[in-house]
């Protein structure tokens, strides 16, 4: 990958990383002043298509790093990611999202 090309992939991962904080923060905020009992926690198994130790490693620290979601594991193959979100009420739909913002640029630094 050229310079200017990896430059410009990193950028396009600090912005959606940005993007995706500030969403998450407000969604975080909302859930948390929100009325009592409305939270559907839920631990996600995010299956991975990046296959490499750094881009699995980028991938679990973006997701520790926006409000409402931490990640707990990696399985021992590398293929899927243990994610806790403070809420999920379609769990599939929140897997999607970690895979089209997230991962995807993951994907375009580390392949």
């Amino acid at each position: 990958m050229s310079t200017i090309r990896a430059a410009a992939a990193w950028a396009r991962v600090i912005g959606t990383f940005l993007v995706e904080l500030a969403k998450s923060t407000m969604a975080t905020i909302k859930a948390v002043l929100g009325r009592p009992g409305r939270l559907q926690p839920a631990i996600l198994a995010v299956p991975l298509d990046v296959r490499s130790a750094a881009g699995v490693t980028l991938v679990a620290n973006m997701v520790t790093l926006t409000p409402g979601t931490t990640s707990l594991e990696v399985s021992a193959d590398g293929r899927t990611l243990f994610v806790h979100c403070l809420d999920a009420p379609d769990q599939e739909a929140a897997i999607r999202a970690v895979k089209a913002s997230l991962e995807a640029r993951a994907k375009e630094v580390f392949g």
